[in-house]
């Protein structure tokens, strides 16, 4: 059977697709290049005609990261801007990074720890591009809270309140890609994002 050519677009996204993987599992350092094109099927060399550097090859996966955090914006992003839709939108949060999300966005998330352990220039860009696409909702979910009674006390400082949040999520996404038995939470994934909601729930007021 006469085997389907690969186009250079494709080979390329593969490459992509597979560095992506290696830099979020073993940071910048630990990533090496002729793993990728194995794993790709393809030549060293054909990695490099690609991408000239292993520093090219990751810029090029932090670019299309960036591009994906736009997008799972719109599908987590805050959009019912009531305490009810504050807690929904915890739940959607947990569940993508800890319970069944799509693996190419927990590998973002690994991505984004890699960079904070390394130069972290990559981790502060995702966190201002985060803080100014979700900061100002979150103001006004809590501030609607605060309105109507179900948020106590003075008011947290919003930026810290969507970092901490974020913190928790990426820690619980690395902590998920070990093996089971290797998971220091209890209970299954179900119960670990039910708790997350509870304790991030509380830490609001």
């Amino acid at each position: 059977m006469k085997r389907k050519r690969i186009s250079g677009a494709e080979r390329k996204a593969m490459i992509l697709d597979e560095a992506r993987r290696a830099f979020s599992k073993y940071g910048f350092d630990g990533a090496r290049t002729q793993d990728i094109a194995r794993a790709v099927q393809v030549s060293e060399a054909l990695v490099y005609r690609h991408f000239p550097t292993k520093q090219a090859l990751y810029r090029a996966v932090l670019r299309r990261a960036i591009r994906d955090q736009n997008a799972n914006h719109e599908v987590i992003g805050l959009r019912d801007i009531t305490p009810r839709g504050l807690i929904q939108n915890l739940r959607a949060y947990f569940n993508v990074v800890a319970g069944d999300g799509p693996e190419e966005v927990k590998e973002g998330f690994r991505l984004l720890l890699a960079s904070v352990a390394g130069d972290a220039g990559y981790a502060s860009l995702i966190y201002r591009r985060a803080n100014r696409m979700m900061n100002e909702r979150v103001r006004q979910a809590l501030f609607r809270a605060q309105e109507n009674g179900d948020l106590v006390g003075k008011l947290r400082n919003v930026r810290n309140t969507s970092m901490f949040t974020e913190h928790i999520g990426t820690m619980m996404n690395t902590l998920a890609a070990l093996p089971a038995q290797g998971m220091p939470y209890a209970g299954d994934r179900a119960r670990i994002v039910d708790d997350a909601v509870r304790f991030c729930s509380r830490g609001l007021g």
